[in-house]
Order: C-alpha cells, then structure tokens, then sequence
C-alpha cells in the first residue's frame, strides 16, 4: 500500500521564493486546476449567501448552496423546474459572475513561459480571463456547450440562445420553465443535456494536451497542481503523479488549503512518500498564492 506523507508545508516567504524559482527555472509548466481553485475565486459551491441572492426560489424549496444540487438527483423535480435551475445557474457563472483576478493573475504570472492548463472547471474563467484557447483543456467540459440527451448524432452546440430563451420561460412562483422554453436538441427535439467530456471539441483538446506532456517529456517539467481535490483524482490529480513518478525532470507542486475539523478533505494535499525529492506540498490558498507570486516578480 502506497505511504503518503503529511500535509504540505505552510506559505511564507521561503516557500514563496522556492516556488517562484520552480517556476523560472522550469522548462515549461503544465498546470491543473481543480474546484477549489475557482472556489478561491469566487466560485464557491458551498456560498450559501451567493446562491441566496442569486437563487431565492430554491432557497423558498428547502436548499442552501448549489453543492446540494450537483447532479440534481431530486426524484420529484420535474423537467421544468430542472431547467430554471440549470438556466438560473449557467447565466449566474457564465453572465453574471465577472472575470476573477485569480484567473487574470495566472495569466499574468505564465507571461513568458512554455505552459498548458488543463482544468476541471466548467465555468469558463479561463476563456473569460484571455487565456488563447491552445493553451487550455476543460477536460471536463464546459457550460456553454450542449448536447442532445437522445444522442442522435448531432453535433454539440452553443447553449447561449437557449439559456435565454429558458431564462425568458421561468414561472418564478413554482420556478419551472414552460414546455417551450426547455432546451431542445435542434434536429430530433429530444431534450438538451450539457457536455461534459463529450463536447465536438474534447477529442481535439486532449490530443494538444498530450502532445503538450509528449514535447516536454525530457527538460525541467513544472506540475503546478492548485485547488485539486479528491472529488474525481483520476481527472488531475493521479495523472499529475504518474507524470512525477515517470519523467526524470517534472517536479509536482501541490496546492490545496486544509479545512479544519475535515480531515477527509485534508487528504488532498498528501502527496506518495515515493515521490520525495520531486515534490512540495503547500498548504495555502492557491488564488492567493498567485498573486502573491506575481507580486514577488514585479
């Protein structure tokens, strides 16, 4: 059974100089973002005050955070109120919710380097805050693609017209959208459903961010994991470590802020005992730790 070590290291200063050196001395950079990376941002799952704001109606029906509804697994939601809630939230990330600087940050501290991100976030800050689109990977989709349900064959398409035409159809007293406002796939009318990891585009994606790992196989690879957790390891956080454990040059960076009193959680900054020597585990949030970063160099 694999020996793991104990939690990362706290962030001061010293952390912060051996991480920035990483960094410069790295020939390239691949870096990973998980949910808590955006979380940091802003983009908090678990923000009971924002989904009250912005979500009033499930409020009135017995929720607190849209956490409770990942999946929405609820047996006594209908189609209607399914799609006011899926409207509802794709507008509030995608529209509503600005740019974050922990994205504009990271982009800023990459200038100048060889890198490619690959990210489990759906909410497209990444797009948003500039990075050019051959340099990223939503492996696990993103929230303006749609699919159809019956998967007919049709490829995916832009949802933008039919989250507003959805969002033009709530009845916000049952919150339910009419029949004909729910999203329809364009050719057979089956329902729409999101893409995640089944986009047009998914195949063409993974095989740049291959590519990207099969390029710098050889020279200083920097693995800059931040706000990856234990949710979907096999996404991120396992294929980061296998790269760690087989390329002579990569060194694993592990990002992620302890929660007190869940240890479950705190997991997540463990990195193998197998690894020492090509590995830092920090304990830090990783938003902040950008820019602090970015800071130190300019």
């Amino acid at each position: 059974m694999e020996e793991y070590r104990t939690f990362g290291v706290e962030l001061d200063d010293g952390v912060a100089t051996t991480l920035l050196q990483k960094l410069d001395e790295a020939d390239a950079v691949l870096v990973g973002l998980g949910a808590g990376y955006s979380a940091g941002a802003g983009l908090d799952y678990f923000d009971t005050k924002t989904f009250q704001e912005y979500c009033p109606e499930m409020v009135r029906l017995g929720y607190h955070c849209d956490y409770e509804l990942v999946g929405m697994r609820d047996e006594n939601w209908s189609r209607g109120r399914k799609w006011a809630y899926t409207a509802t939230h794709i507008n509030y990330v995608r529209n509503v919710f600005p740019v974050a600087k922990a994205y504009t940050d990271l982009l800023a501290l990459l200038s100048g380097k060889d890198y490619f991100v690959v990210t489990s976030n759906c909410d497209r800050q990444i797009m948003r805050a500039g990075f050019p689109a051959d340099r990223f990977f939503e492996i696990q989709g993103n929230y303006d693609d749609f699919g159809c349900s019956a998967r007919c064959g049709v490829p995916s398409w832009d949802n933008h017209d039919d989250i507003q035409r959805a969002l033009a159809g709530i009845d916000h007293e049952s919150f339910e959208c009419r029949e004909e406002t729910i999203p329809k796939c364009p050719v057979c009318g089956a329902d729409a459903r999101l893409c995640f990891r089944h986009s047009g585009h998914w195949d063409e994606d993974n095989a740049r961010y291959q590519r990207f790992i099969e390029e710098h196989s050889t020279g200083k690879l920097l693995l800059l994991e931040m706000g990856v957790g234990l949710s979907t390891p096999g996404v991120i956080r396992t294929p980061f470590q296998r790269l760690t454990t087989n390329l002579e040059g990569a060194f694993l960076v592990r990002v992620i802020l302890a929660y007190e009193g869940q240890p479950v959680f705190n997991w997540a900054g463990k990195i193998p005992e197998s690894l020492a020597g090509k590995s830092l585990s920090v304990n830090a949030d990783a938003c902040k730790l950008v820019t602090a970063l970015l800071s130190m160099r300019e």
